[in-house]
């Protein structure tokens, strides 16, 4: 429990940061004390935790501080006003696209201004037209207006331009002339592997009929680009639009494929280990690697080292783990809603899965072992939205009361949807027609998905739509429902 308590006081260190804006000198020196105050108490545990937990804390808030600086200094706020602004720079990420448009991380490299070349560094968001597509690595030449991003103009409302100042992002360019620069940057790895990921989108949209095969690609790659609006709400109404993006549930499918054919092949045991590390990495970049998919792929990894090394680990170690490893590399990722609902959910699955579960077995007929599925899926569905729902009803408002169901009859079906997807994916790249023969098995799970989110959302009264409500009460809710939860682990114990 000594790592959660330790990755709980990073976190809280990095939050801390964020809104009291310490003096630069203050989170050094206070790691400082606070790790000579636990090397004096060592024979003394409870003063010794605090005492590292304070430390940690420190680290947090100085590793956020650092963060900060760095992007800050690369800011572009300088040119903001300034008409006809050229832009030298490289595509820094995978571009997010829609049927509207498609968002483009500029870096920039230099700043043309008539004959001269200013070199000039940090980040712009191009927002463009979804055709011509870019492409990471891809060096272009931006001209037009720079604005910065548009604030919270009201307590509560999403703040875009903190959103993206979190993300090292201060400037916006609308539809600017784009000319593309002979030449090519980037990590080589990475670019082939996202030009591979395209190249396997375009096989599955040969192979399978619309939406079956947006969904494929969701479920698969990860990428949500294509798949029709009217399709999407569908699965958001049911509450179930979790199965089109690459999140835990993907790696755990990915890592216990593995498993099994490490098993099979009878490979030893330091063999079957990298294999899996290099399938699950591979994965990560291979559809991209946001803050929900880095946090799957280290809590894949840690679990995979955990049996390995025969080491009984506890999940919340490994949770606490994979989550201070994320905010390590990225502290910006805590405030990532994606990061956030995927730790919550994994958190209250752990704190709430048998609570949940014994619950549910008080109903005789999900006792049957012929309903064991059943009683799996609603477990996770209700144990998971405990901590989950609240942060999405303070976002979006919006409440699947069809849910639960919706969930039993279509989540039991993605591991057979990546499964005969792959099968036909792989099919495709060896030869299209092969391809395509194969897909007839992935179409009949995909259409399952499909139709069962389109039949349960027209159900009356599937979701409705809350009012807006306070920081205050939400974080109260938290409060009372962790406070129960320590209360009832005291009690039960």
């Amino acid at each position: 429990m000594t790592l959660i308590y330790l990755a709980i006081a990073w976190l809280v260190g990095i939050v801390s940061a964020d809104y009291l804006a310490l003096p630069t000198a203050i989170p050094p020196a206070t790691a400082v004390v606070a790790l000579l105050g636990a090397m004096s108490s060592w024979r003394k545990p409870r003063l010794r935790l605090a005492a590292l937990m304070l430390c940690c804390a420190a680290l947090g808030s100085w590793r956020y501080q650092a963060s900060q600086a760095n992007a800050s200094s690369e800011t572009l706020t300088q040119l903001v006003g300034q008409q006809q602004v050229q832009l030298l720079g490289v595509v820094q990420s995978d571009p997010k696209r829609t049927d509207e448009g498609q968002q483009v991380v500029l870096e920039t490299q230099a700043l043309h201004n008539g004959t001269q070349t200013q070199r000039i560094s940090g980040l712009a968001l191009l927002s463009l037209p979804p055709y011509p597509q870019y492409h990471y690595g891809q060096r272009i030449l931006a001209v037009g207006e720079i604005t910065t991003p548009r604030a919270a103009q009201r307590p509560g409302e999403f703040d875009y331009r903190a959103y993206l100042a979190r993300k090292g992002i201060f400037v916006i360019m609308r539809e600017p002339s784009i000319r593309p620069v002979p030449g090519i940057s980037g990590n080589p790895l990475l670019r082939w592997l996202l030009g591979l990921r395209d190249y396997c989108k375009a096989v599955l949209l040969r192979e399978l009929p619309e939406p079956q095969a947006s969904i494929a690609i969701g479920v698969l790659l990860g990428l949500q680009s294509s798949i029709p609006d009217a399709t999407y709400n569908t699965f958001s109404v049911t509450g179930t639009s979790h199965i089109l993006v690459v999140s835990g549930w993907n790696f755990t499918i990915v890592a216990a494929g593995v498993a099994g054919l490490t098993a099979r092949l009878r490979l030893g045991r330091s063999t079957a280990f990298w294999l899996a590390m290099a399938v699950l990495w591979g994965y990560a970049f291979f559809v991209g690697p946001t803050g929900t998919v880095l946090r799957a792929a280290i809590m894949a990894s840690l679990v995979v080292l955990a049996r390995t090394t025969n080491r009984q680990t506890e999940p919340w170690t490994l949770l606490g783990a994979a989550c201070w490893a994320l905010t390590l590399y990225d502290p910006n990722a805590l405030w990532d809603l994606g990061f956030q609902l995927s730790a919550l959910a994994t958190a209250s699955l752990f704190a709430f899965g048998k609570l949940v579960e014994a619950k549910l077995k008080l109903f005789p007929p999900l006792r049957w072992s012929a309903l064991a599925w059943v009683t799996e899926a609603l477990t996770a569905t209700l144990a998971a939205q405990i901590l989950a729902l609240p942060v999405i009803l303070y976002q979006f408002g919006n409440l699947s009361l069809i849910a639960p169901v919706a969930n039993v009859m279509l989540v039991p079906v993605v591991p057979y949807t990546m499964l005969l997807s792959t099968i036909a994916l792989v099919g495709g790249l060896i030869w299209l027609p092969l391809g395509k023969g194969l897909a007839l098995g992935a179409w009949l799970p995909l259409t399952w998905l499909t139709k069962g989110a389109q039949l349960l959302a027209q159900v009356p009264g599937a979701a409705v739509q809350l009012p807006p409500f306070p920081l205050w009460l939400l974080l109260g809710y938290y409060a009372i429902v962790v406070g129960g939860w320590m209360w009832w682990r005291r009690f039960a114990a």
